[in-house]
């Protein structure tokens, strides 16, 4: 009788709220901000790179400019989680070569170039390029006016194992450019991912030949010739 009494009274208890018409708590959202401080307060999360947070606040702003900077927002926090994971897998395993190659790629794209392409001439000279990073290797090379290590990688990607289309429409269009002609024919050496002999480069492919700093014999190759000062890609 006492239970049936005690349950009689709990039972009572949690339908009386919903019978006065009430609702469980829930805890209650901050309010939105204006427009003008959602899109302040997300320039400043912006800049310190909290890009999570910044493209919360910007979609709240929800102006057109407040949208560029969600896009902007959104890409770079995309592209800090890569680059962590990258980074990760780096310290796991040093002479993990897709990483490196990955990593110059990210670092080509947010216009970081001088660390774009240490990484990508570590990942050429550890395992090989792929045909497309080949490129965006030469790329970054062209756009510093490196006639002659913007042409080796061109050749390397277009070579008859890979006759990688990119990489031979860029060789044809930069030899006119610089008024170069291609290199003596690479030695043989250990195959890349591409097909292309990796290990015995002569001076001029990754800046330094086989290993970056010294040349075949330990010394460190002569400077390249003077291309143009600047390449803008957009001519070719």
């Amino acid at each position: 009788m006492f239970v049936k009494t005690a349950c009689a009274v709990l039972l009572s208890l949690a339908v009386l709220p919903m019978a006065l018409g009430c609702s469980p708590t829930t805890p209650a959202k901050p309010p939105t901000p204006p427009p003008h401080e959602a899109f302040d307060a997300g320039r400043k999360a912006y800049e310190q790179g909290q890009y999570e947070q910044a493209a919360t606040l910007f979609a709240a702003a929800g102006t057109p400019e407040a949208k560029v900077y969600l896009g902007q927002s959104l890409t770079r926090g995309a592209a800090k989680k890569a680059f962590t994971a990258y980074d990760e897998a780096l310290r796991a395993d040093p002479g993990q070569g897709d990483a490196m190659e990955a990593m110059g790629l990210l670092l080509a794209d947010q216009g970081e170039t001088a660390q774009a392409k240490t990484w990508l001439i570590k990942a050429g000279t550890t395992g090989g390029l792929r045909p497309e990073s080949l490129v965006r290797l030469g790329d970054l090379f062209l756009a510093e006016g490196d006639c002659r290590e913007a042409l080796a990688a061109y050749e390397k990607a277009a070579a008859p194992q890979v006759a990688h289309a990119p990489a031979l429409r860029r060789l044809e269009a930069v030899r006119g450019l610089c008024g170069a002609k291609t290199g003596a024919p690479r030695g043989p050496g250990k195959a890349g991912k591409n097909g292309v002999s990796e290990g015995e480069a002569e001076p001029g492919l990754y800046g330094q030949g086989t290993r970056p700093g010294k040349g075949a014999a330990g010394q460190t190759p002569a400077a390249p010739k003077p291309g143009p000062k600047t390449i803008d890609l957009n001519d070719i």
